[in-house]
């Protein structure tokens, strides 16, 4: 049981990073064509927004994990990775502030 569990876990992390890549790659594709092919600006614009999405695809992990951790009432590792993504905002944060 334990390990069906475990097993159903994975395969929704796995599901959450293999869609952000594939997001990221689709959107920096299409942003490569308007700005190579159609010599439109807006396509770096676009490349960068899926370079974000690209580096939030581990955080959208952490968040699924969050969850979870919720549903399964595993509180230790539930407060462990609501820390991890409160120090990730707030550093965030700061760093932005400073700009």
């Amino acid at each position: 049981m334990e390990n069906k569990k475990i097993a159903a876990m994975e395969d929704i992390i796995s599901i959450v990073l293999r869609a952000g890549v594939l997001l990221s790659i689709t959107v920096i594709c299409a942003g490569l064509f308007l700005h190579i092919v159609l010599k439109l600006a807006a396509g770096s614009l676009i490349i960068k927004i899926g370079l974000y999405i690209l580096f939030l695809t581990p955080f959208a992990r952490l968040v699924v994990s969050l969850f979870i951790f919720l549903i399964e009432k595993d509180l230790i590792y539930f407060a462990i990775t609501l820390a991890i993504i409160v120090i990730i905002v707030v550093s965030n944060l700061l760093v932005s502030a400073k700009m």
